[in-house]
């Protein structure tokens, strides 16, 4: 796998935080002997190794911004994954919070076109093409280690990153329906590659056949976006409203308009009221309404999603480990 970087026992550990004893006056001996995911989870070196492993979710990360760049969103997705990581890897692993059910598998190797791309203006047309043209480069290189893990029969779960890389994914699996809760449609006229067209190119490709939308805002869909949502019965949507739907009716309309024995679960941080993200909004649904759909789409869907996705959110917004937190708490909510 050249584009892809598998994460080592000694990586995830350097993640752990240590609390010495505060009676030990040499830092040597610690506070208590728990062990932390970072210690439990499972580590594949290879892809050998994990068409071996018990681990059900294969977690990877894509720690790039490009697509949000390209789409004239604010950078700062490209820290998701490390953020996560500093989370994730300290929660504790005991009989009740089992480590074991998860690989940290590693990240897709994208550090050569983040720094070619660094200095792009995207006010610059010429330049903004550039940044397309890195998008589909993106592509490639997500696709191939997603359809990998998908072949050995294991459920990606991705942490972005844009939401450009839903097409990636999507072509790995060739084919699927998606439930995708997020602010926006990402439906945007399928001319380049970024964050706010993945969908449409994967409509276009046959790789998205029935899509579904909880929490829209409807305030900033076009005239054309409304036509399309309206005559294209692929499509469908629950739109966020001040005086809520009821988290039960928005999924079962998703699930009823989708095929919940083959589909994947899009999720989109700019969904959350004021929550660090490429495109933050004081409007949006809670942290905790998030949770709680989530956990009603995986409770009345006929089986788990085919993959996880959960992108847009950007540390550098937000207080200090608020982005990690709430990605790994949404991760670990899976049984």
């Amino acid at each position: 796998m050249t584009h892809f970087h598998f994460s080592t026992r000694e990586e995830l550990l350097s993640y752990n935080s240590k609390r010495a004893s505060i009676n030990d006056f040499t830092g040597v001996e610690l506070e208590d002997d728990s062990t932390t995911f970072a210690q439990a989870v499972d580590c594949c070196t290879s892809l050998a190794e994990l068409k071996q492993s018990p681990s059900d979710y294969v977690i990877i990360g894509i720690p790039e911004d490009i697509g949000v760049r390209a789409n004239l969103g604010r950078a700062g997705a490209a820290q998701a994954w490390d953020a996560f990581l500093s989370s994730f890897l300290n929660l504790q692993h005991h009989s009740d919070n089992d480590a074991n059910r998860f690989c940290v598998l590693g990240h897709v190797i994208l550090n050569d076109l983040m720094d070619e791309c660094q200095s792009l203006n995207v006010n610059n047309h010429k330049e903004r093409i550039q940044l397309s043209e890195a998008v589909q480069i993106i592509d490639q290189r997500v696709s191939t280690i997603v359809k990998e893990i998908k072949d050995l029969g294991k459920l990606p779960v991705v942490i972005g990153g844009g939401h450009n890389n839903c097409y990636p994914i999507l072509k790995a699996f060739n084919g699927i329906d998606v439930i995708n809760i997020d602010a926006h449609t990402d439906l945007r006229v399928a001319n380049g590659r970024h964050s706010g067209n993945g969908f449409s190119h994967a409509l276009e490709n046959g790789y998205l056949r029935n899509y579904f939308m909880i929490g829209l805002q409807e305030n900033y869909l076009s005239k054309s976006m409304r036509e399309i949502l309206h005559d294209d019965l692929r499509l469908s949507y629950t739109a966020y409203q001040y005086d809520y739907t009821s988290i039960a009716e928005d999924v079962q309309l998703a699930i009823d308009h989708i095929d919940s024995t083959n589909y994947g679960l899009e999720i989109d941080m700019d969904v959350v009221a004021n929550f660090p993200s490429s495109a933050q909004s004081p409007i949006g649904f809670s942290i905790e309404r998030l949770r709680k759909t989530v956990k009603k789409i995986l409770e009345v869907s006929d089986e788990m999603p085919r993959y996880i996705h959960i992108c847009e959110a950007a540390p550098i917004y937000g207080y200090p480990n608020q982005v990690g937190k709430a990605l790994a708490n949404f991760v670990n909510d899976l049984a």
